[in-house]
């Protein structure tokens, strides 16, 4: 009796064993799935990451270029004032340029 009562205890104790491994190998198989699943969105994380940095430089870049448009623009305002200015007294536009013809000459101060 001794003998068959060890036989059941194998019989049982291999059947347990082979429970557990099936188990472990679907287990092993979910997280396999879930690993990829995983990975595949952490790839598209990083896609949409570059997206988004991408989209803010451009961003960034758009802002500089309007920025310097409107530098440009007032720049350009100006000069128009300036040249409006001195068309409208060719006097200051001869100072400007050391043509007034008054006052001392400073060609002998020049080494």
């Amino acid at each position: 009796m001794d003998r068959s009562n060890a036989t059941e205890r194998l019989a049982t104790l291999e059947q347990r064993l082979g429970d557990h491994e099936s188990r472990c190998e679907e287990r092993l198989g979910e997280i396999k799935a879930t690993v990829g699943s995983t990975l595949r969105a952490v790839e598209g994380l990083k896609t949409r990451a570059w997206g988004v940095a991408a989209a803010l430089l451009a961003w960034a870049l758009a802002q500089l270029w309007s920025e310097n448009a409107h530098h440009f623009e007032r720049l350009d305002r100006e000069q128009s004032v300036v040249t409006r200015s001195f068309a409208a007294h060719p006097a200051s536009s001869r100072i400007v340029a050391g043509q007034s013809g008054e006052g001392p000459s400073m060609k002998g101060l020049r080494g």
